[in-house]
Formats: C-alpha cells, structure tokens, sequence
C-alpha cells in the first residue's frame, strides 16, 4: 500500500461531493435563467415624461389610434384607479396634439370630453357615444361637427376658436343646446 495515495473509496466521496455540488450549481444556473427568461415575458408599460403612451398591462385594455388620446385614456385609467373603459366617465385630454378619436367609442360610459388645443378637425368618432352630456373642444382645426349633431345625450358644447365650422352646422346644434352652446365668433348670434 502507498501512504501517498489516500484509499480508493476516499477519491470517490471526493468525487461524489463534487458531482452534487456541480448538480447543485446547475439547478440554481436552470432556475436563475427561467425567472431571467419570465422577465422577457411580462407585459410593460412605455412613458414619456410620465405621460404613458403605452400600458398593455389589465385593465388598460383600451387602444386608440392616436398616441396623444392614448396617453390621455391611459393617464385617467391609471390616475383614476380605474379597471378598464366602461369606467371611464370623464376624460380630460387638453394639447396633447390629438389629431383623431378613432377608437374612443370603446369608452361607452363617457359623459364629458376635454378636448381644448388639440388638431382635431373633425369630431366623427363621438356619435358612437350613447352617454356623452358635454365637450369642450376649443382652438382645435374643426371643420366638421357632423359627428357632434350625432349625439342625442349632448346638453352642452364649448367649439370657440374653430374657425371652420359651417355656422349652419353650429345653427342646428344651437336649436338643441341653446345658451349650452359656446360658438365661435364668426357664427355668433
């Protein structure tokens, strides 16, 4: 026997101890990949100076086709707790650059819309809006209110600085509004 070499069983203990340490090391490697690799997987929110522009996470199921009236439905989910469109009541979505609504008919349960300094140059979208009582839309690019005459709910509306509106289109909505309609100087009374 050769005292410099320890027994054979004693190299293979050292062996086996290595083995479940490498073992080892290779489940904690798997485990530390698959949280890594979930992480890829999980739905994210993208800001802009705290304007969220995207949020796919549940209960911002909302999506429209302008990024301004993105942000804007987006913020008021958010800031109002709110857990998806048909709580959406109010929305407040002053310059923010909106040049469409396509898509706000998702927000059925809208009762009163800010829209002051944006680019609209239409207002289609809202006579989708069964429930919707008031619009304040001034110093946009309206040309066409059709979509406005639309809403049978509407008890008021504020178009001032809208340069383009036919003043018969105003005239009609006038007959329904009355006083709650805040017209633009060139077809004032």
């Amino acid at each position: 026997m050769h005292f410099c070499q320890p027994p054979h069983s004693t190299r293979i203990s050292a062996f086996a101890g290595h083995a479940s340490r490498l073992r080892l090391l290779a489940i904690i490697t798997l485990a530390v990949g698959c949280v890594l690799l979930a992480g890829c997987f999980r739905k994210f929110s993208v800001s802009v100076n705290e304007q969220v522009l995207y949020d796919p996470r549940p209960g911002h199921v909302v999506t429209v086709a302008d990024a301004g009236l993105q942000s804007c439905i987006n913020v008021a989910l958010r800031d109002g707790e709110l857990a998806g469109a048909d709580d959406v009541q109010i929305l407040a979505c002053p310059a923010l650059e909106i040049e469409t609504l396509g898509g706000i008919g998702q927000l059925e349960n809208l009762r009163y819309l800010d829209l002051a300094g944006n680019q609209l140059e239409h207002l289609d979208e809202l006579r989708r809006l069964r429930r919707l009582s008031s619009v304040n839309a001034p110093n946009n690019a309206l040309n066409d209110i059709s979509g406005l005459l639309a809403v049978s709910s509407l008890t008021s509306a504020v178009l001032t600085g809208n340069h383009n509106i036919p003043c018969q289109q105003l005239d009609t909505l006038a007959q329904r509004l009355g006083q709650n309609l805040i017209r633009p100087a060139q077809c004032a009374d």
